[in-house]
C-alpha cells in the first residue's frame, strides 16, 4: 500500500485505458510508457482487459504499475489479481471488495464522491481515494473543499480531468490525477492516432511532473 501511495506521489498521473475492446491497449500503453507514464489502469468493463493486464505486466516489468479498474465485486478482485494487477481501482465503496483485496494484499484506490463516502473508503483501508466524477461536481473547487476537513486522505480526482486542470488539482492537494478520454483521445480506436497520444501524454507527464516528489 505504501509503495502504491509512493508511486502516486512520485508520478502524479494514472492513465485509464477503457474501450469497447482491449485490442489497442498494448500499443497505447507502450506509447504512454515511452512518454513517461508509469501507472496505468485497464478497466474490467473492457472485454479482454485481464489478458491485457497480464501482457502489459510481462512487457513493462517493474518499470510500470499496471492496475485493474472498474472493480466492483469480490470476484472482480480475484480476476484482476490472477491477471497480475498490482493495484485495483473501484468506482464505488464496496466493503466486500476492500476486504477481499486486503485478503490478497492488493492495494485499492477506492472510488467515492461525498465526504461521507471518502471517509468511509479511507477507514476501510483504501490506499487512496478516487474522487469520482469530480468534474461533474465542481472540479478543483470541490476537491479543495473536500481536502479542508479530510487533509489526511490521499485523493485522486478522476472523471473529466483535462490537461488544463492538472496543475489546479495538484495545487489543491491531490496526491495524483487520473485521466481517460482527455489523455487517451481516440488512441484506443482502430484508426486512432498514436502520435497524437504521444504528444498529449508528454504534456500530461510534464504538467504532473512539476509536482512530483523525488
Amino acid at each position: 500500500m505504501k509503495d502504491l501511495r509512493a508511486s502516486l506521489a512520485e508520478h502524479r498521473l494514472v492513465a485509464i485505458l477503457r474501450a469497447p475492446d482491449a485490442a489497442r491497449f498494448a500499443d497505447a500503453a507502450m506509447v504512454l510508457h515511452a512518454a513517461g507514464v508509469r501507472l496505468l489502469e485497464a478497466t474490467l468493463t473492457t472485454p479482454g482487459a485481464p489478458a491485457a493486464i497480464t501482457a502489459l505486466r510481462l512487457a513493462l516489468g517493474e518499470d510500470a504499475l499496471i492496475g485493474a479498474g472498474s472493480v466492483r465485486e469480490p470476484s472482480d478482485v480475484d480476476i484482476a489479481v490472477d491477471a497480475g494487477a498490482a493495484y485495483l481501482i473501484t468506482p464505488t465503496v464496496n466493503p466486500a471488495v476492500l476486504e477481499r483485496a486486503a485478503d490478497l494484499d492488493t492495494p485499492v484506490v477506492c472510488g467515492a464522491l461525498t465526504p461521507t463516502e471518502i471517509d468511509q473508503a479511507w477507514r476501510l483501508g483504501a490506499a487512496a481515494v478516487k474522487v469520482f466524477p469530480v468534474a461533474a461536481v465542481g472540479g478543483v473547487a470541490y476537491l479543495r473543499a473536500i481536502r479542508a476537513p479530510l487533509p489526511d486522505v490521499p485523493l485522486v480526482p478522476t472523471g473529466g480531468v483535462h490537461l488544463a486542470d492538472v496543475e489546479g488539482y495538484l495545487r489543491a492537494g491531490a496526491i495524483a490525477i487520473a485521466a481517460a478520454t482527455p489523455l487517451l483521445g481516440d488512441a484506443l480506436s482502430p484508426s486512432g492516432s498514436l502520435p497524437d497520444l504521444a504528444a498529449r501524454a508528454g504534456e500530461f507527464v510534464a504538467a504532473a511532473g512539476r509536482f512530483a516528489t523525488a
